[in-house]
């Protein structure tokens, strides 16, 4: 507030947190009379040229320029102290003015603007705007804009919005009257870290020179007040941490990390976040990982480098910058053109820069160099063979042993792995040798880092358990076949078998109580159809697959009397017929193809046709034929060789 005298303060504060007028409480209504301007203008160039002083706001890379949502605009009149002018129309009134009778008013504007777009942005400018209609005097205009408190949406002179803080002045122009621009940043950009959600103003003239006809003026109800922001997004906080693809841990225990030494080709380790920002076009960010020793916060590594909106984005950690054994603790946050980040959560690694040195031992309840009968899990220990941080095994009845992924947890809880009863200690696991003869399993270990052994190989000799597989009859296309199912030799309480025909769908049917189990298949392929079968004990045992197949013949038969397979007939240019038939039901149509070209299709009568051929060229020439059932299925082709005689 002005320490000018109260007396002549017509904005003195009352009790109740709004301004007190010093005029009347005159409420008769009044007809206003327009400034007269005394001032004139030197042309409507230096309207257009102050205009576009005002309007133009700084350009600045990442900026998003919007007008804010004016919630309420008004002005107050010190001859109607208790009427409010809400939404005005036409020219609005500031300062001294005289009514139609000669009365003399005074007036203020105030208008209060919603920040609730800008939640979460900064404000990089930030410029209220407006038009005077009227002005007497432009050269020593000092038109102040006062920040205020929240009052009434359409407050009136006895009861206006407490004044706060002057917050800006439109100050002189050279045309008058003139288009007005005042630099309201820092009050908006104070606004949003305070957590407002809307900036009330106030516009006065100051209180030396309110009462003064020469310094009123009028404002242009359309547009009115604007105030116009450029703003920025301030970037999210960092997400989706990972320690080299392991979830950031902000607690113990800390996940051990990998270091190969630094004497090795590889990569390092990495550390890794999303970066993201309201403003989508931001496409680009530079991200900053700071790492330090827990135990020494000075010794702090900082690595960058250009992240990708929405993008995870990895740092290598250089060699040489990991101290085995040591726990450290990272941080990222990530800048645009304007603004950074908050620091993400801290994660903490411990490094491990030794992996397992020697192999896995292995043994098992099935020797190797013998012929194991089967028919009975083997049961299989590993051991760390002195290595002291092993922490589990991976095995594998192929090889190579496939790579660990960390990504979407811990590996050591998937298949093919088994945790070590204690770190350093062994692991056991129950396993089905997957074929008959010889079987090798390669074995691996791990410590807590994911760092892995050498591997080791045990191979044992299986005899065959796969079941016993029958058909009855003899089996036709498109017919379906019964088909028995018995244990194999050294097997024992089969309660099950799996089985796919033609690699469908695995399906199951449950064995009688001697084993056995009967199942009925569709053989519905043109020419080779195999059925694959398992059996299943209660003690665990699955056998190896037992595959029993057939394959028919669905080939046309094809003759000709014009031209005789494997032999000369007729020459170029004479007609010919060849009679093509098959003996399969269903039988709609024949496809075919004279020398691999362009394939035709003739309908069949009875499983029956005649193809029509006028030879072009002389010498041998082919034609493939293969029947097609209603529903589309084509069965096998038969090619049928023959030469054209020469003319």
């Amino acid at each position: 507030m002005s320490s000018a005298d109260p007396a002549d303060d017509p904005t003195a504060l009352g009790s109740d947190g709004f301004t007190a007028s010093f005029s009347s409480p005159s409420r008769r209504k009044t007809s206003m009379r327009r400034i007269r301007t005394v001032r004139l203008l030197a042309g409507a160039a230096a309207v257009a040229t102050a205009a576009a002083t005002l309007l133009a706001a700084p350009a600045t890379a990442g900026t998003f320029h919007q007008d804010l949502t004016r919630s309420s605009w008004s002005y107050t009149d010190s001859l109607a102290p208790d009427t409010s002018h809400g939404d005005p129309g036409g020219s609005v009134p500031l300062g001294a003015w005289q009514d139609d009778a000669g009365a003399t008013h005074l007036s203020r504007v105030y208008a209060s603007f919603d920040l609730g777009s800008l939640a979460g942005r900064h404000a990089v400018v930030a410029h209220l705007y407006a038009q005077e209609t009227d002005a007497t005097d432009c050269a020593e205009r000092n038109v102040e804009v006062w920040r205020t408190a929240d009052g009434p949406p359409n407050p009136t002179w006895h009861r206006a919005p407490r004044e706060i803080e002057k917050i800006g002045t439109f100050g002189a122009t050279d045309a008058c009257p003139a288009d007005l621009g005042v630099d309201l940043t820092s009050a908006v950009q104070a606004a949003l870290t305070a957590g407002r959600d809307r900036l009330s103003i106030e516009l006065r003239e100051p209180l030396s020179a309110e009462k003064q006809l020469a310094h009123g003026r009028q404002l242009d109800a359309q547009p009115g007040l604007r105030l116009d922001v450029g703003s920025n997004a301030v970037p999210d906080t960092p997400t989706q941490l990972l320690n080299d693809e392991q979830q950031c841990a902000a607690n113990a225990p800390y996940p051990y990390i990998g270091v190969p030494p630094s004497t090795t080709l590889g990569f390092q380790p990495t550390l890794s976040a999303v970066f993201s920002d309201a403003d989508k076009n931001e496409s680009t960010f530079s991200a900053e990982f700071a790492l330090w020793p827990v135990d020494h916060p000075d010794q702090t590594t900082v690595l960058t480098g250009d992240a990708i909106e929405g993008a995870p984005t990895a740092v290598h950690i250089p060699a040489g910058t990991l101290t085995g054994g040591v726990t450290y603790a990272w941080h990222t946050r990530v800048s645009d053109d304007l603004d950074t980040s908050d620091w993400s959560t801290t994660c903490y690694l411990v490094a491990d820069t030794q992996r397992p040195d020697k192999p896995p031992t292995v043994t098992s309840t099935y020797q190797t160099g013998a012929w194991n009968p089967g028919g009975t899990p083997m049961q299989v220990t590993f051991g760390a063979n002195g290595v002291a941080d092993v922490a589990a095994y991976q095995y594998s009845w192929s090889s190579p042993l496939g790579v660990v992924d960390t990504r979407d947890g811990d590996p050591f809880d998937g298949t093919g792995f088994v945790r070590a009863d204690s770190l350093g200690g062994s692991g056991t696991v129950s396993l089905v040798p997957p074929n008959s003869g010889p079987n090798t399993l390669t074995v691996a270990s791990y410590d807590r880092a994911y760092q892995r052994s050498d591997s080791t190989t045990y191979t044992v000799d299986v005899r065959d358990t796969s079941p016993v597989v029958a058909v009855d009859g003899t089996p036709q296309y498109g017919s379906p076949v019964t088909v028995h199912l018995a244990p194999g030799p050294n097997v024992s309480d089969v309660d099950r078998y799996t089985y796919t025909v033609n690699g469908g769908t695995e399906q199951t049917v449950v064995a009688n109580d001697d084993g056995s189990a009967t199942v009925t298949a569709d053989l519905d392929s043109p020419g080779l159809n195999h059925i694959d079968v398992r059996s299943h004990s209660s003690n665990g045992w699955i056998s190896p697959v037992k595959t029993w197949s057939v394959t028919f013949d669905t080939s046309p038969s094809v003759a000709s009397d014009t031209w005789p397979e494997y032999a000369t007939g007729a020459g170029v240019g004479v007609s010919g017929t060849f009679t093509v038939s098959s003996t399969l039901p269903g039988v709609v149509s024949f496809g075919y193809a004279f020398d691999w070209g362009e394939p035709s299709v003739v309908a069949a009568t009875d499983g029956k046709a005649t193809i029509q051929y006028t030879p072009e060229s002389n010498g041998g020439h082919a034609l493939e034929v293969y029947a097609i059932l209603s529903d589309g299925t084509q069965l096998s082709s038969y090619t049928y060789y023959f030469t054209v005689a020469d003319q």
